[in-house]
Formats: structure tokens, sequence, C-alpha cells
């Protein structure tokens, strides 16, 4: 279709050529068949009629350049529409069809492959973090009976120590008490060796008559209040750790006072032999 433009305009410029070249020959013949008296000369008719098939000419001129130019204009849209619909039929075709059906596929296959590795990418993240996670758990739960197994010890050695400073307190309070009643002991015994080593042999034989009744119950109240404090002056160890345990520090009193004394007047009574 893009040669068929150029083939009417030729054929055209053909047709118009022989055109002028009849009328210019019908004109000369004319001319020179009549040759009236009074009419324009053969030249003048000559000239006339050149100028009109000149006219004639140039006006087939321009309208072979327009229909040039038209054609050109019509050979190109035809053309564009030709290559148009030969793009929109290559478009159409079922091989076209089918490239872009396996473009689509390949598309679709690697977005699913891509999703794929997305998902597993982050199925292995979620597995990663569960598992530093559980070690950290793990790990929290060890330090945390580590800290309760510290925390237990420590309770247990301060209730030791608690109570071992209850015992030891109470032990240095039974020896001191101790230490209290053996010199309450050591008194008593200095008291009556003081006695016997001043009573002579005239009050022991007063003391042995049997008129001297008053006397010897005399003496056995005295021997009876030595032997009290005697007794008092005994060492008992359970006792003496029950009471310091009990009540440490009135203990601790009670065994700083001083060691009561025997009797003035049962001591002036066997130095007098009375």
């Amino acid at each position: 279709m893009s040669q068929q433009p150029p083939r009417a305009v030729s054929r055209l410029t053909s047709g118009a050529k022989v055109t002028a070249a009849a009328m210019l020959l019908a004109v000369s013949s004319a001319a020179l068949a009549q040759t009236p008296q009074g009419a324009p000369t053969m030249e003048e008719r000559l000239r006339t009629q050149l100028r009109t098939t000149t006219e004639q000419l140039q006006q087939a001129k321009n309208e072979l350049a327009a229909l040039k130019a038209g054609g050109a204009t019509a050979g190109a849209s035809g053309s564009a529409a030709s290559a148009g619909n030969a793009g929109k039929a290559s478009k159409d075709s079922p091989e076209a069809l089918r490239k872009q059906l396996d473009d689509a596929q390949q598309q679709l296959t690697a977005e699913r492959q891509s999703r794929e590795r997305l998902a597993q990418d982050a199925r292995a993240s979620q597995s990663e973090v569960k598992t530093i996670a559980d070690k950290a758990n793990t790990q929290i739960s060890q330090y945390r009976n580590a800290y309760d197994e510290l925390l237990r010890l420590a309770r247990q050695a301060d209730a030791q120590r608690k109570q071992l400073a209850e015992e030891t307190a109470a032990q240095r309070a039974a020896l001191k008490l101790a230490q209290e009643k053996n010199d309450r002991l050591y008194a008593v015994g200095q008291e009556i060796l003081t006695a016997y080593e001043t009573m002579d042999v005239a009050t022991i034989v007063a003391a042995r008559q049997p008129f001297a009744a008053q006397a010897r119950v005399k003496y056995e109240q005295i021997a009876q209040q030595y032997g009290d404090k005697l007794y008092e002056g005994k060492f008992d160890e359970q006792q003496a750790m029950a009471a310091a345990s009990a009540k440490p520090a009135p203990q601790a009193e009670q065994a700083a006072q001083p060691a009561p004394s025997a009797p003035a007047d049962a001591v002036s009574d066997i130095k007098n032999g009375r």
C-alpha cells in the first residue's frame, strides 16, 4: 500500500501531458484550417491558446502536487494503521499471549519463592529468638535457685551464729556463776577453819556435857547454817545454763553480788566457846 500513491501520481502526470499536447495540436489545426478576414492573426491565436494551455497545465500541476501531498499523508496513515494492525495482531497472536502467560507464571513463581524464603527466614529468626529466650529463662531460673540457696545458707548461718552467741553468753554467765560459787565456798571454808582454829578444849568439852543442851543446839544451828552455805555454793551445770539462757543479765548481776559471810554471832560464839 505504500507504493500505490507514487503510481497514481505518475499516471496523472502522464495523462496531463498527453491532454496538453492534444489540445495544442487541436488549436494549431483549427488555426490553420480557419483564417477568416478581420479575425486575429494566426500568431495571436497561437499565443492566446498557449497561455490558456499553460494555465491549464499549471492548474494540473497544482492539482497533481495537492494529490501527491494527499497520497503521501494517506500512505503514511495507511502505513501507521498497517503497522498498528500488525502490532495489534502480533500482540493478540497466540504466541504473544502464550509468552505473556509464561512471563506472568515466571513472575508468580519468583514471587512465591521470594515469599517462601521470607517465611523461612522469619521462622528461623523466630526459632532463634525462642531458643535464646529459653536459654535466658533457664539461666534466670538457675540464678534464682542459686540465690535462694545462698539466701537459705545465709539465714541458716545467721541463725547458727545467733545460737552460738547465745550459748557463748550462757556459758560465760555459767562460768562466772561457778567462779562466784567457788569464791563463796572458799570463803565459807575459810570461816570454818578459822572457827575451829580458835576453838579450845574447854569449849569442846562444854559442848559435849549432858547439861549443855542449849549450847549443843546452838552449835547444831551454826553447823546447819554452814551446811546451807555449802549447798548454796555447790555448782549445778544444768541449772546454771538454764538460768543463764533465760535471764543472763540478772544472773550476771546476781553473780556479781558479794558472797554472804557467816553470821557474825555464830563465829563469835564459836570463838568464845559458848
